[in-house]
């Protein structure tokens, strides 16, 4: 299966926003540009520069086009605690460490509610940075396993768990985020290639069904250095679309 245009024009970019060929402020092609130099649709074009604006390398702005993000390996923290989100776009591309089921109780991450001894399907996953291959993350995903018993047989490393979640009819009600100061441990410091203890940020998701389940649990541990996170309001009537 070949990987869709939007993606591969998305990767490019991206990479030359991490090697510093695109730097800080510098204004990107516009969509009719991109669309005449990969000789794509509109839509597409304008997929790729929405899906980098999402991920926070970019900034479109209405008359002034799309430009580099100052600090661009920024996240917006809105879009991982958002179900209503398909994916939260971080830099990067992901490998899959493990897969298991086991025991609530035997879990890296909390599942509140959940009893000790009901089943779970465990993923972790190391995201690295496209250009030089170096993780800059680690996910680690907890799921009852009677709500996705056939999760180990998808496409782990692309698949989104809010999107794999909707795709079963699993509804949402309630996504809380977490930030907690911790010191790696050393099982996450080998897969973040770095030295055990040191401090670092851990973001930590549980999303909960409307009838009070919880739906799942994630820890995700940032590499130091790595990436900034953020929050932010903007009027959606001053974003650029058209440029």
């Amino acid at each position: 299966m070949s990987t869709p245009q939007y993606q591969v024009i998305r990767a490019e970019i991206e990479a030359k926003i991490s090697r510093g060929v695109l730097a800080p402020g510098q204004k990107l092609p516009s969509e009719a540009e991109l669309q005449k130099k990969h000789s794509v649709s509109r839509s597409v074009a304008q997929r790729v520069l929405n899906d980098l604006a999402d991920a926070g390398l970019v900034i479109r702005r209405k008359g002034s086009g799309t430009r580099v993000a100052e600090g661009a390996r920024q996240i917006n923290v809105m879009r991982s605690v958002d179900p209503r989100i398909g994916m939260a776009d971080v830099p990067g591309q992901m490998h899959v460490a493990a897969i298991e089921t086991i025991p609530a109780a035997e879990a890296a991450v909390h599942l509140p509610g959940l009893a000790d001894d009901e089943p779970v399907h465990q993923l972790t996953r190391v995201r690295r940075d496209t250009v030089t291959g170096t993780p800059t993350s680690v996910e680690i995903a907890a799921i009852p396993f009677r709500i996705s018993p056939n999760l180990p047989a998808e496409d782990l490393q692309s698949v989104a768990i809010r999107a794999h979640l909707a795709a079963l009819g699993v509804e949402i009600s309630v996504s809380r985020m977490y930030f907690d100061p911790v010191a790696l441990t050393s099982e996450v410091a080998a897969l973040l290639e770095t030295e055990p203890h040191v401090p670092t940020l851990r973001r930590r998701r549980v999303m909960w069904r409307s009838n009070g389940d919880v739906a799942e649990s994630t820890a995700y541990y940032l590499k130091p250095g790595a990436m900034e996170f953020y929050i932010e309001y903007s009027d959606q009537e001053s974003l650029d679309v058209s440029e």
